[in-house]
């Protein structure tokens, strides 16, 4: 299960590294049947399950939900003897060589966790919700125990669901019956290999069904939201298209987009399960969904082995999140690159930084930061230094030949290796085994003037460790440029471009291409700031048209609940000193507000950005900038019209973490954009050029 990278949020599958039916001295499961009924009035499952056992038998552990009440037990028809100790079922077995066991549990369970009302988004994906049967959805997790699970997958499994007419439930595998009579719905599911423990939703869905290249295709959506499914459809069959034809067939039996009664963001073998208040966001069709997808191949597909870290979700960020903005443009894949080095160095604050190697599941922003965004830069940098066809081509044949094996991250060097010809484990090992990275400036850089040409010096310094980098320097003048690669060797590494025209500018790493840490002056102004910061303070004016608790679940959307909160009359400099502020509603001294960009302006009844004026009851505005006499601080102006805009856009704005200007009318998004940073020394303006 491969949660979404927009969520705040990840539930990593249990992936047991022995081989699949394995069980040291016990009993080997060659097919596991799995049928459940649901009761969502009460909240009640009863199953019964039913395992072929190989020859041989002998004791047989399985994972059961603690709280569930075992009925029978039987081998053949005959009852046999059962221990429990916690989720542990154990169940007794004679080794007597003579042929396969069914082994038949039946047993029932309630699962009523309780779903948030108002969940605020969190890196917590599961938003403490393992297992919940009600009327308006049903959700058993993969780690629920809702079925007795073998300590691997067995070869083959399926599952029968049955629930009251109207439900329709879904689970992973080929949907080989449907059908509903008597009051009753039903749906038989079948997996032709299974990678992990299973995971169940059903609710009052529509379904909506389709044919791509053989691949069925399907859309559990709620009624209100069914007309989305056929452009999730169609945008679904585009991407696998797109992945079978760079790494190969699609593995798995269908593809589902299922819709949840609460905001998860996962991703299972075969389907994605993704909350209605995300659903409905007009980006995830092609941000979230392409992501979930590209991990059929990668973490569903090719599994991982965690005891070296979690690569996957690097790796998929990087061939979905990332590659789809490099197809647009290569503009836009700079920015996407950019976007990754400005949330690293916003989100991962001093003690919070490990390596790679360590990632198993994002748990906060700096993890998702780390797992997530650095990992994708390693790929950028490798694929940079082997080209596309050795790339795309290592990939293809890791697919091809270790599809549902675990690789570690020790595997794919050798493979990327392979494919370029020359070794790269000396380049990857501080990447992988270091936390945090380079830090990157220009220094003493200066422009001479020698008869017809110019020769632009000075130094790429280096702090922080020494990497095995190279770097572009690129030197601009009017209408032309020179790019000069640069191998760094620690410490400050010199360099010296000519050029026949005058040099106005030299830039460092311009197309963003290499992993570095940015300095302060190197960032914009963005939500992410806000979310990343360990000193901010919420300042509340008199004019806030936000109640307590929508401020609330703001604060706690973007992971700063903890944060002290100040009446304006007590915002004195002592108490603001160095510190970033969040200020809700336009405040009576001018100097609370943000460093505004051009085309901004701010008033008690209404705002103006680029020209159209803002006035009404719902329109809302978060406005971000430097913060006025505090280099290097932030300051964010919340600016409601009113309680009910607040309370409309408030859980909405952690989505929008790149941004620094955001207006919402209604709960909707109407405007947003990204201030430049102020500077910084990866930059140098040549102002006079001596001869």
């Amino acid at each position: 299960m491969k949660p979404l990278l927009l969520l705040t949020a990840l539930l990593l599958p249990f992936v047991l590294l022995t081989p699949a039916c394995a069980a040291r001295d016990g009993a080997r499961v060659l097919r596991e049947e799995i049928r459940v009924r649901l009761a969502p009035a009460s909240h009640l499952l009863a199953g019964k399950s039913v395992l072929e056992l190989a020859p041989g038998a002998g004791p047989l552990a399985l994972t059961l939900n603690p709280a569930a009440a075992v009925e029978e037990v039987a081998a053949d028809g005959s009852a046999v003897p059962f221990r429990r100790s916690g989720n542990r079922l154990t169940v007794e077995l004679p080794r007597d060589g003579k042929g396969s066991t069914r082994l038949s549990i039946r047993y029932r369970c309630t699962f009523n966790d309780r779903v948030p009302a108002h969940p605020a988004v969190t890196e917590d994906p599961t938003y403490g919700v393992s297992g919940a049967i009600t009327p308006g959805g049903t959700y058993l997790g993969s780690d629920a125990g809702w079925y007795p699970a073998p300590a691997a997958p067995p070869p083959k499994r399926s599952v029968e669901i049955t629930a009251p007419a109207g439900t329709e439930a879904i689970t992973a595998g080929r949907r080989v019956a449907r059908k509903t009579e008597g009051g009753v719905t039903t749906s038989t599911w079948e997996e032709e290999h299974p990678v992990e423990r299973l995971s169940l939703s059903a609710g009052p869905y529509v379904v909506e069904e389709r044919d791509a290249d053989g691949i069925p295709l399907y859309a559990y959506f709620y009624p209100e939201d069914a007309h989305l499914a056929p452009r999730y459809l169609e945008a679904a069959a585009g991407y696998l298209r797109f992945y079978a034809a760079r790494f190969g067939p699609y593995p798995f039996e269908k593809f589902a987009v299922v819709e949840n009664f609460f905001p998860t963001g996962y991703g299972f073998p075969s389907y994605t399960l993704i909350g209605a208040t995300v659903i409905r966001l007009p980006f995830i069709v092609s941000t979230s969904l392409p992501h979930e997808i590209a991990h059929s191949w990668w973490g569903n597909g090719v599994l991982v082995d965690y005891r070296e870290g979690n690569w996957c979700e690097g790796l998929v960020t990087y061939l979905a999140d990332y590659l789809w903005e490099e197809r647009k443009s290569a503009a836009a894949g700079r920015d996407y690159r950019y976007r990754i080095l400005a949330d690293y160095a916003s989100l991962v604050g001093p003690g919070e930084d490990f390596p790679l190697r360590r990632f198993v599941g994002r748990s906060d922003p700096a993890s998702r930061a780390i797992g997530y965004g650095k990992a994708a830069m390693l790929f950028h940098m490798i694929r940079m230094r082997i080209g596309d066809r050795a790339f795309f081509g290592a990939l293809r044949e890791l697919f091809h030949k270790r599809c549902f094996t675990a690789v570690s991250w020790d595997d794919l060097v050798r493979v990327f290796s392979t494919a370029a010809g020359e070794e790269l484990s000396s380049f990857a090992k501080p990447w992988l085994d270091l936390p945090g990275g380079p830090r990157l400036a220009l220094a003493e850089v200066a422009a001479r003037r020698e008869g017809r040409r110019w020769r632009v010096r000075g130094a790429v310094a280096e702090k922080g460790g020494a990497y095995p980098l190279t770097v572009t320097v690129r030197v601009e003048g009017k209408g032309a440029r020179s790019d000069t690669a640069v191998r760094l060797a620690g410490g400050r590494t010199p360099f010296a471009v000519v050029t026949v025209w005058r040099p106005t500018r030299v830039i460092l790493d311009p197309e963003v291409d290499v992993f570095r840490l940015l300095a302060p002056a190197e960032l914009p102004a963005t939500v992410n700031r806000i979310k990343g910061s360990r000193e901010l303070t919420v300042v509340v004016t008199r004019r806030c048209a936000a109640g307590g608790g929508t401020l609330a679940l703001l604060l706690r959307s973007l992971g700063q609940e903890g944060a002290p909160l100040l009446p304006e009359g007590e915002a004195d400099p002592p108490a603001l000193a160095g510190r970033d502020l969040l200020v809700c509603g336009l405040p009576a001294h001018r100097e609370l507000l943000p460093e505004l960009p051009g085309g901004i302006t701010v008033a008690a009844d209404g705002f103006m950005v680029a020209g159209k004026r803002y006035d009404g009851a719902q329109d809302l505005l978060l406005a971000l900038g430097g913060r006025l006499g505090s280099p290097g601080r932030v300051a964010a102006l919340f600016l409601p019209l009113s309680e009910a805009a607040a309370d409309k856009a408030a859980l909405k704005i952690t989505h929008y973490g790149r941004y620094g200007l955001l207006v919402f009318s209604g709960g909707e998004n109407r405007e947003k954009s990204t201030p430049p940073p102020a500077g910084g020394e990866g930059v140098v303006t040549l102002q006079g050029v001596r001869r």
